[in-house]
């Protein structure tokens, strides 16, 4: 049975949102027009980008570089998302407009925030909240302070694959829905495609745990393991299309210089539980280890965006607990792990546990 949609708001609210995403961009613009270029962003990232859009003017896929002598192998630098056809496809376009390297930056950043913003809506209404809540939803999930200061504007690679983390959800789910047609397995294919190209390994585990989650919620829901078939083919899809991508990075990160990191480097940026008055105020200053491994004073900038969400969870857990927690158990329960997982110390490729921060704030 198909499942009959009005577009017409969907279509209006989810546009509105990347424009309001692309409008917020502009003014930090106005204010600091190199506030999407720092560090590595500014010394690695954006220097093959410009070496990407070379070679496809060349009529060469973006494999190898005679340019480089420390990173020639572009392939086998995940973060670059070589493989992801919406990240050549960026370059590829910004890069026919005569700007300068932060034009570019921020013009790569605004275009994966805008479809950042598009999906987490999409995500919303899917899961019957209003267009207005919709929105606000898909501003938390762009404009929060991890992607903003840290995604956006150092690891493009964490901004390049969570892009597509609610497309991927929103698929997932779509995936999960008996009432849609015979062909719903193909819905997160896609995203989780793009995903995993995307050149982030933390993004990866981000999608694994959700379709954990969400294979977990389905089977104890219908009582039928049945139910979740679509959605893993669907994801097994998706991983296959990325192949090329992660076995690469299998191959090569063994014995590398990010696979062999000192025991210090476990315990380093992971949110510290006194933090956490931050997300109601971004300017709460505790002790956080930083790359030095030492405790230093950090604002919690990594909040920003997290005022409304949990005021208004404290506010339903006081008024109506028992009702809140009966409707929303499972996301609770997804939202505390994640938490968890931001204070819990990690290792090689996926150390400095703040990085689920993200996936923390869309959960919220």
């Amino acid at each position: 049975m198909k499942i009959r949609v009005n577009l017409w708001p969907n279509l209006t609210g989810a546009l509105s949102a990347g424009l309001l995403v692309v409008g917020f961009c502009l003014i930090l613009l106005w204010h600091n027009p190199l506030v999407f270029w720092n560090d590595d962003y500014e010394l690695s990232v954006l220097p093959v980008f410009a070496d990407m859009a070379r070679s496809w003017s060349e009529g060469h896929w973006p494999i190898l570089s005679p340019y480089s002598w420390v990173c020639g192998n572009l392939a086998g630098e995940f973060q670059y998302g070589t493989f992801s056809v919406f990240v050549n496809a960026a370059v590829v376009l910004i890069w026919k407009f005569p700007l300068t390297f932060p034009q570019q930056a921020a013009a790569l950043s605004i275009a994966h925030l805008f479809v950042l913003a598009i999906g987490a809506f999409s995500l919303a209404r899917d899961r019957g909240f209003s267009v207005a809540l919709s929105i606000f939803v898909a501003l938390i999930a762009s404009l929060n302070g991890w992607i903003i200061c840290w995604g956006a504007s150092d690891w493009f690679g964490a901004l390049g694959a969570f892009t597509w983390l609610p497309w991927g959800w929103w698929g997932a789910e779509r995936a999960l829905g008996s009432r849609r047609t015979k062909w719903r397995f193909l819905w997160p294919a896609p995203f989780v495609y793009l995903l995993v190209t995307g050149g982030f390994p933390y993004t990866v585990l981000m999608l694994l745990l959700l379709i954990a989650w969400l294979s977990i919620k389905s089977v104890v829901q219908t009582r039928n393991i049945f139910t979740i078939l679509p959605m893993l083919f669907g994801v097994a899809l998706g991983f296959g299309l990325s192949a090329p991508a992660w076995l690469a990075l299998l191959d090569l990160v063994q014995g590398s210089a990010r696979e062999l990191q000192s025991s210090a480097a476990h315990w380093q940026w992971r949110v510290p539980p006194a933090a956490l008055p931050g997300l109601i105020l971004p300017s709460w200053t505790v002790n956080w280890t930083d790359f030095s491994s030492r405790g230093r004073s950090h604002t919690a900038a990594e909040f920003a965006c997290g005022l409304v969400a949990p005021a208004a969870l404290i506010a339903g857990l006081v008024w109506r607990p028992a009702q809140l927690v009966r409707q929303i158990k499972w996301e609770l329960v997804l939202l505390l792990l994640v938490l968890l997982l931001c204070m819990t110390p990690t290792a090689s490729l996926f150390r400095w546990s703040f990085r689920w921060l993200p996936f923390f704030h869309l959960v919220l």
